[in-house]
């Protein structure tokens, strides 16, 4: 190798030993695309199960048995009877805030719930009972989904949040 050719991978590599000042944001008067916190009504942030609802926001889909789960992103799981597929009837809602995801196995449901993930023996749908909750630090549902956006700031006293929606703010205060 050449004396030019180490010179050359030299500067290159030094390119990135610089220490960049971190990104601090201006925030904007006026209005901006950004993310506002969902929260959940605290009484009703447990898990339980209701009348059917009709579907507004639905998520993922799961089939299990004759039974096919539809979730509805941050409240819970519909649940149908799909004996028939030509002709779904509606068991049921199981509530669960915060919920985006679900699985099923062994009449035991998995799902998260409020930054948790629990499992709810659902044997009796009409009765479910958690079985267990293993909390996850990781699982921070008060910052948006997605880093450098402005989001509406939460406010812990209108209960805890269980997700995320895009809109347009006015004047926020907040950045991530």
């Amino acid at each position: 190798m050449n004396k030019f050719t180490l010179i050359f991978a030299g500067i290159f590599l030094l390119q990135g030993c610089y220490d960049e000042p971190p990104f601090r944001p201006s925030f904007p008067a006026g209005v901006v695309e950004g993310y506002e916190p969902i929260y959940a009504d605290a009484s009703k942030a447990d898990i339980a199960f209701e009348p059917a609802h009709q579907l507004r926001e639905p998520g993922k889909i799961y089939l299990y048995g004759t039974l096919l789960l539809v979730n509805e992103l941050y409240k819970g799981i519909h649940v149908f009877d799909n004996a028939d597929p030509e002709h779904p009837v509606a068991v049921g809602f199981l509530r669960i805030p915060g919920n985006i995801d679900v699985a099923i196995r062994n009449d035991v449901l998995y799902a998260d719930h409020l930054g948790d993930l629990v499992a709810i023996d659902v044997h009796d749908w009409q009765s479910p009972r958690e079985i267990s909750r293993l909390h996850q630090a990781n699982w921070n549902l008060t910052l948006p989904p997605e880093n450098m956006r402005y989001f509406a700031c939460v406010e812990t006293e209108r209960g805890p949040v269980v997700g995320w929606r895009l809109t347009t703010l006015t004047n926020p205060k907040c950045f991530h």
